[in-house]
């Protein structure tokens, strides 16, 4: 979508973008673009007023962030002056609300969003949209994510700060793809997962657990270059995909309810048994293997669904 169809604005020298309405997979892309063209033009802060917007989803809100120094979110009062507000992913609460009847539940997965099999069915049709649409946009999504793990081999290791942009880009559209997969199409996801022998499974699992954890960390507290071993000799280490994770130090995580802390700790363990020691094209590879191929029994399912209900 050209830049030109979000509104912006300059307050003392700093773009302000207005975002839409709705923040979901697709729009969530087009202004990650957008954030970018203003970056890379130049400008050290980009703000994003979010005053107008109504919903937004946690996995592809995550497109809204952007390397450290700066945090690009808020609204034209943080340009001018006043303290910028800050998106984090929020800790995974030992209860949250239904998003469809507002009713406190325990969330027995992750990314739980619903109380029952019956809100998140009625919440899928009063949001229901034109399948074709819905397809096309996870579809353009898993396509950005395989073309963001192949440009990886040709970017050049000596440019240390493009190639773990490169690996954070990577790691960006494999978590979003992976979350939008299991809080939509549960049952496909699921289904794929099942249909791997049991070895892979486990790998895949902790594969994409180990990356999550990953996407947190760098997301929080740390950069890139906290996790990865990217010194050394060897034909390997000539490419980013022959870079490998380095082991990670238990994370704290006294500030989290208990929920949040198995959830977090089992990350964390995923990483340290699947990732850590391993490189880094190995685990693109495992993850984006998966993901696409589930990403296209998603898209086909939906449509097949909505041909049925015609």
């Amino acid at each position: 979508m050209p830049a030109t169809r979000y509104h912006f604005q300059m307050v003392r020298g700093v773009p302000v973008v207005t975002a839409p309405a709705e923040i979901d997979i697709t729009t969530a892309g087009q202004l990650r673009t957008i954030l970018q063209e203003w970056t890379t033009g130049g400008h050290a802060t980009v703000v994003v007023d979010m005053t107008r917007t109504q919903f937004c989803d946690s996995a592809p809100a995550t497109a809204l962030r952007r390397p450290r120094p700066g945090r690009p979110l808020g609204s034209p009062a943080v340009a001018a002056g006043s303290p910028a507000e800050s998106w984090e992913e929020g800790p995974v609460a030992d209860t949250r609300a239904c998003e469809q009847c507002g009713t406190a539940f325990v969330p027995q997965r992750e990314h739980a969003r619903f109380c029952s099999v019956g809100c998140r069915a009625a919440w899928n049709r009063e949001h229901m949209c034109d399948p074709a649409v819905e397809a096309s946009a996870l579809q353009w999504s898993v396509t950005a994510m395989s073309e963001a793990t192949r440009r990886l081999p040709g970017v050049r290791v000596w440019d240390q700060p493009r190639a773990l942009a490169a690996v954070g880009e990577a790691v960006w559209w494999i978590t979003l793809v992976d979350a939008t997969l299991v809080r939509h199409h549960r049952g496909v996801y699921d289904a794929v997962m099942a249909a791997r022998g049991a070895a892979e499974r486990r790998l895949t699992e902790a594969s994409l657990a180990g990356l999550r954890f990953v996407r947190n960390r760098i997301g929080r507290e740390a950069g890139l270059e906290e996790l990865i071993e990217s010194e050394g000799a060897g034909a390997a280490r000539r490419r980013i995909t022959g870079w490998t994770w380095k082991p990670a130090p238990e994370p704290a995580l006294g500030y989290l309810p208990p929920r949040g802390q198995a959830w977090e700790m089992a990350r964390y363990r995923a990483y340290q048994a699947q990732l850590a020691g391993h490189t880094i094209g190995e685990s693109f590879l495992r993850a984006v293997t998966f993901l696409t191929l589930t990403g296209a029994n998603a898209a086909s399912t939906t449509l097949i669904s909505a041909d049925i209900r015609r």
